[in-house]
């Protein structure tokens, strides 16, 4: 992983093979970054994308093992306790042009995946906190 920061961007560079999520977490961590959205495309190995069930309060988990074009990811970066929280869904399409799409657990980078983390203003963190009725953590707005 590669990445620049402008003074309030950061643009990140992933290689083919490394991990998406945990390569970001630890961005997050070693940069404190305090909050983020993000955006980013390119290619993946494989991935594991996950549909949330509302009435069961769980999520479903589907592992895609091919080679996709990583058409969109849209997220952000909080905090939960002292931990990076990345909530990030994606969208994804096969050679035939068939498209995935859920909430993204992990990848592994195909050819090169390019990341934009545009930052939170001030110091104070983004955070998440457990929400009972819908089951997730939800962010503290």
């Amino acid at each position: 992983m590669t990445y620049t920061f402008d003074g309030f961007n950061y643009f990140v560079r992933l290689q083919k093979g490394e991990q998406l999520v945990s390569n970001l977490t630890k961005l997050v961590k070693s940069e404190q970054l305090s909050g983020a959205w993000l955006s980013g495309l390119g290619a993946a190995l494989w991935v594991e994308l996950g549909y949330y069930d509302l009435d069961k309060q769980e999520y479903l988990w589907k592992r895609i093992d091919e080679t996709l074009e990583i058409t969109a990811l849209s997220g952000n970066v909080a905090w939960i306790n002292d931990e990076p929280a990345l909530h990030i869904h994606g969208s994804f399409s096969d050679q035939e042009m068939n498209g995935y799409g859920g909430h993204v657990k992990e990848l592994a980078v195909g050819g090169t995946c390019e990341i934009f983390l545009h930052l939170k203003q001030g110091t104070d963190r983004l955070t998440r906190s457990h929400d009972d009725d819908i089951g997730l953590n939800l962010l503290d707005v």
